[in-house]
């Protein structure tokens, strides 16, 4: 871990140790900056925590959507946000991992810019078909890239430059087949597309496809994390198909200015920690794709390092990189 980040963490661990209290004045308003447009997914898990936390905290937070470059935006400007409370950034491993390793104009270090506060929402990704492509495992459809890579050797991605391209490339590489990822703005399009069979196959969040899943207009060949989804209990994950690589869960975090007082930020981490649990959280996001998550700083940095760590060989070895 870089310093400047440790430093944060044995701070903020100090203050527990000798019992400081972590009870400081908060501002009128809090800020938390979303990375991407107001109606999205990432957008709706920050209005329903937003919205609780005005009850826990006893002020108002308010969503600022910062769009553009899939996340880039809002981190960057971040960076030059006050220390005192007031702002406060609602990331994804998009974010802090994905764009770091694949955008050369990227000008921040997710593991020195910023004070990892807690980790509130978790999500997979999964590799879905649609009802034309004639395979119902992943393996089927391999061997279908492997005999007809001009019809089958194709999939949508919701963006380059995506983990959801570099599953692709994964799966492709493991079973010496040519896979080639079709970006799109974003889920919704992709998904048209594959409802309409103009592609045989995509990967996306699992949160964009259950609907047409359970109407069998697509069918999910396999799921990243490390256990089945009770909404897919018949879906195997990558990890299970000897996909070992493909196992990390995409993820929502809460990260603070560097700067920040510790008392600060582990008020905030517990604030959101005790959020997350609440029933209003789960019933809001459930249903379109997450699950609440409760997780300290320490438990936040780690899985960005997690990501870096897993994602990092794979998109070097791809030689994606884009100016």
């Amino acid at each position: 871990m870089k310093k400047k980040w440790a430093q944060v963490l044995l701070g903020t661990a100090l203050a527990l140790a000798t019992g400081m209290s972590v009870a400081s004045k908060l501002p009128d308003t809090i800020r938390l900056v979303v990375g991407y447009p107001a109606g999205g997914t990432a957008d709706a898990v920050a209005r329903v925590y937003a919205e609780q936390l005005r009850e826990k905290l006893g002020v108002n937070v308010v969503v600022d959507n910062r769009a553009g470059a899939g996340g880039q935006v809002a981190a960057q400007g971040f960076l030059r946000s006050p220390t005192d409370g007031s702002v406060l950034l609602v990331a994804n491993n998009h974010m802090m991992t994905t764009l770091p390793l694949t955008v050369k104009t990227v000008s921040y270090d997710p593991m020195k810019d910023f004070a990892p506060v807690a980790v509130i929402a978790k999500f997979e990704h999964i590799f879905v078909v649609g009802k034309t492509t004639p395979a119902n495992t992943l393996q089927e459809y391999v061997e279908l890239v492997r005999k007809e890579p001009e019809k089958y050797g194709h999939y949508g991605i919701p963006a380059p430059g995506s983990a959801p391209q570099f599953m692709g490339y994964s799966i492709a590489k493991k079973n010496d087949i040519q896979m080639s990822p079709v970006p799109y703005k974003g889920g919704a399009p992709l998904i048209n597309d594959l409802l309409g069979d103009h592609i045989p196959a995509g990967v996306d969040a699992v949160g964009m496809i259950t609907e047409h899943v359970a109407a069998g207009s697509v069918r999910v060949l396999g799921i990243t994390g490390e256990a089945r989804l009770p909404i897919l209990k018949d879906v195997p994950t990558f990890v299970e198909m000897g996909y070992g690589d493909l196992k990390a869960s995409g993820w929502m975090g809460i990260f603070a200015p560097l700067g920040m007082e510790p008392e600060m930020v582990k008020q905030f981490q517990d604030a959101f920690n005790e959020v997350a649990k609440l029933p209003r959280i789960e019933s809001a996001i459930v249903p379109i794709g997450f699950r609440p998550e409760s997780g300290d700083a320490q438990e936040l940095s780690r899985i960005v390092q997690d990501d870096l760590d897993t994602w990092g060989p794979i998109i070097k070895e791809s030689g994606y990189l884009q100016q």
